[in-house]
């Protein structure tokens, strides 16, 4: 089987892959594969599915902003990504206003959309909400008043599911291929001028990836003219054996439901008319602790967690089936709980009665996504918890680089331009984002 370009990886980021190369080159013959039997069932189906372009690094706005114009246009022209402009609230204690004064300026510069707001203020838009800790317990877990809050206008969460979806059938729709329920076993290294010889490639030959060997629904080889890894967490599984860096490594990250049910409060605070057109409470960011709470009208219920970092350790290569990284009720009741009540009341004795756990792809060197080529593939990854929200800009580069080559320059959706090499790592050259939940 031969194909112009394999695309590995049928989450978010491979599928825009895969859609911006077939309809920028309709006469490549593309296929997409992956282990699962859906598109998007790896960390994309346990995302928190969020947007944001509220970023301190130039690199991180354009990929955020330019996706997210893009998903919005979608969906005002009758393409449902079920996106609901919620907005960001970063509420925050007097200690952390001050040092993320100077990175709320510099978004501002950037003209990224932006609400300040006082103590008074959030006490007024947020009555349900405790901005003054005093009890004991808040005390002991050092927790910090809330003294302001800055609030992301463009920002909001999107289904992951229909987003995928719709990337998919577009692709197919105009001739692309989508095998699932099959697994990279390894990929195929051979030299640029083959002779023959056992043992293949020596050092001596020049050598690239060429193809992969894979099972289950396709079984045998798949032979591709060029190779695109976009598999998240699960690159260095197919890079490491070949000796090339796949540059991420995996965090676990975990979510809890908690149903409002029949608590008037709980679902006043769900139904809050004082920040967005919708009249609901925004995507919550508490102080100090990552915590945060997402609220989902629809379902009445909320989607919490914390973003621990200290403790909890990174996986350079991920098991193969997510069910074995658990959500664990103990961190919910000793550290979720117990922070989020003391901010807002109405949670007291809430238990969760749904948790999942998912894996982030980071690029720890700098939060910023790569594309690189490197021994005939196009390797794209290190989203770091936002390859959703850049996931569109992401696939347009990979095509550019098809195009173009690494010294190219990619065009965004709303036609801004973004040189290539930027995201490489030979000439890398992003400013590290500093605004990270």
């Amino acid at each position: 089987m031969e194909y112009d370009i394999l695309v590995i990886g049928a989450g978010i980021l491979g599928l825009s892959c895969a859609y911006h190369l077939k309809k920028n080159n309709p006469n490549k013959e593309i296929l997409v594969i992956d282990r699962f039997r859906a598109v998007a069932q790896g960390n994309t189906a346990r995302s928190n599915a969020l947007f944001r372009n509220t970023f301190t690094s130039p690199d991180n706005q354009i990929l955020s902003d330019t996706s997210i114009d893009f998903y919005i246009d979608m969906q005002k022209s009758a393409v449902d990504l079920g996106i609901r402009k919620t907005g960001y609230l970063w509420l925050q204690s007097e200690r952390e206003l001050s040092l993320n004064e100077r990175h709320v300026q510099k978004m501002e510069d950037e003209g990224i959309e932006l609400r300040k707001y006082d103590r008074g203020e959030l006490e007024r838009m947020l009555p349900l909400m405790r901005t003054k800790l005093t009890s004991e317990e808040s005390r002991l877990m050092q927790l910090e008043d809330v003294v302001g809050g800055v609030f992301g206008v463009k920002c909001g969460r999107i289904d992951p599911d229909k987003l995928s979806r719709f990337y998919a059938g577009e692709f197919v729709r105009i001739g692309g291929k989508i095998v699932l329920d099959t697994n990279v076993k390894k990929l195929i290294v051979e030299p640029n001028q083959p002779l023959g010889i056992d043992g293949e490639p020596f050092v001596w030959q020049e050598s690239r990836v060429t193809g992969v060997v894979v099972e289950g629904q396709m079984q045998g080889e798949i032979r591709a003219g060029t190779i695109v890894i976009a598999a998240g967490v699960w690159n260095n599984e197919l890079l490491d054996p070949i000796g090339i860096d796949g540059h991420v490594k995996g965090k676990k990250r975990q979510l809890f439901t908690i149903s409002a049910g029949s608590s008037p409060d709980l679902r006043s605070l769900i139904h809050n008319k004082s920040f967005n057109a919708i009249g609901v409470l925004p995507f919550v960011i508490l102080p100090k602790s990552g915590c945060y709470v997402k609220a989902l009208e629809e379902n009445n219920e909320f989607w919490v967690a914390c973003e621990d970092d200290i403790n909890r350790p990174f996986i350079n290569v991920p098991e193969r089936d997510l069910e074995t990284y658990k959500a664990e009720p103990s961190y919910f009741e000793q550290n979720v709980y117990r922070i989020l009540k003391e901010y807002f009341p109405p949670f007291e004795n809430s238990k969760p009665n749904q948790m999942w756990a998912g894996l982030y792809s980071y690029n720890t060197l700098d939060m910023i996504p790569f594309v690189f080529v490197e021994s005939g593939m196009i390797i794209a990854g290190g989203g770091s918890g936002s390859g959703i929200m850049k996931g569109d800009a992401m696939g347009r580069i990979v095509d550019a680089v098809y195009r173009l080559g690494e010294n190219g320059e990619a065009t965004l959706y709303g036609g801004k331009k973004y040189p290539i090499h930027k995201l490489g790592f030979e000439s890398r050259q992003v400013e590290r984002e500093e605004w990270i939940i």
